[in-house]
C-alpha cells in the first residue's frame, strides 16, 4: 500500500540520519578494510549491468579502444556512445545520447592535440594531471542539453579506456567513496586524482591480495581501485546506479 511504501521511506531516511542505514555503513576511502576491499572487487566481477556480465562488457569497450582513439568520425562516434550507452557514460540521462555525434565531432576536429594530452599524461602514481589539461579534455563534454552539461562520467570513462594507469574514472560511487563534493568541473576531477593517488599510494601493500582475488580481469591497477569503489555499494545494496 501507499502508506506501507512511504514508511519504508521514512524508516530509511531515519536509518540513514541515525547512522544505521545502508549508505552510513558503506565503507569509504577512510574507513575500508583489505577484506572488505577484496569482497568489493569479487562482488564487482561477479556484478551485472544491464544484463550483461561486468567482465564480459569490460572486455568488449577493451576491445574497441586496443587501437587508441579510432582515426575516423565514424570511429569517434561509436567509441563516444559506446561509453556513453554500453558503459553508463549518460549516468541516468539516456537522452544525451544523442550528443554522441557532437561530442566526437569536436575531439575528431582537434584529434591530434586531444591524442597527444591523453597519451603524455604520467600514470596516476607519478603525478596528476593539471586542471588545464582536464579542462581542455573535458570541453567535448560540456554541451548542454536539458539544462545540464559537463558529462564528467562520460569523459572520465572515454579517458579511461585511452589511458588507463592516468585517468580513473568519476562517477557517483566513486564519488561517494573519496567523499567528492560540489559541481562537476575540471578542479574537481583534479581532487580525485589527489585523492585517489594519495589512497593508491597508502594502500600499495594491499595490491598483491586484490590482484588474486580479481584473477587478472583489471587491465591496470586504477581499474582494480574502481572496481573496489563500486563493489563497496553492491556489498550494501544492489540497487544503486553508477
Amino acid at each position: 500500500s501507499n502508506s506501507g511504501a512511504s514508511l519504508a521511506v521514512v524508516r530509511r531516511v531515519i536509518a540513514i540520519v541515525s547512522g544505521t542505514g545502508v549508505e552510513a555503513k558503506l565503507q569509504n576511502s577512510r574507513t575500508i578494510t583489505l577484506e572488505t576491499a577484496v569482497r568489493a572487487v569479487n562482488a564487482y566481477n561477479s556484478g551485472n549491468y544491464r544484463g550483461r556480465k561486468n567482465t564480459e562488457l569490460d572486455l568488449q569497450v577493451r576491445q574497441t579502444f586496443t587501437a587508441g582513439l579510432a582515426p575516423t568520425l565514424e570511429g569517434i562516434i561509436a567509441q563516444v556512445r559506446l561509453i556513453g550507452d554500453d558503459y553508463g557514460g549518460v549516468a541516468g540521462f539516456p537522452a544525451a545520447i544523442a550528443l554522441a555525434p557532437v561530442i566526437a565531432a569536436e575531439i575528431h576536429t582537434n584529434r591530434n592535440s586531444y591524442t597527444a594530452l591523453i597519451t603524455a599524461a604520467l600514470p596516476l602514481m607519478q603525478a596528476e594531471s593539471s586542471v588545464d589539461t582536464v579542462a581542455h579534455l573535458l570541453r567535448p563534454f560540456t554541451t548542454p542539453l536539458h539544462g545540464k552539461q559537463n558529462w564528467h562520467v562520460w569523459a572520465s570513462k572515454f579517458w579511461h579506456f585511452l589511458n588507463p594507469d592516468a585517468f580513473p574514472i568519476q562517477d557517483s560511487r566513486v564519488g561517494r567513496f573519496f567523499s567528492l563534493g560540489g559541481p562537476n568541473s575540471a578542479a574537481k576531477y583534479v581532487t580525485l586524482l589527489q585523492r585517489f593517488r594519495e589512497f593508491a599510494i597508502a594502500h600499495q601493500s594491499w595490491l598483491d591480495s586484490l590482484r588474486s582475488a580479481d584473477g587478472g580481469y583489471a587491465w591496470s591497477d586504477t581499474k582494480l581501485w574502481d572496481k573496489v569503489c563500486y563493489g563497496v555499494v553492491e556489498l550494501g545494496d544492489g540497487n544503486h546506479a553508477r
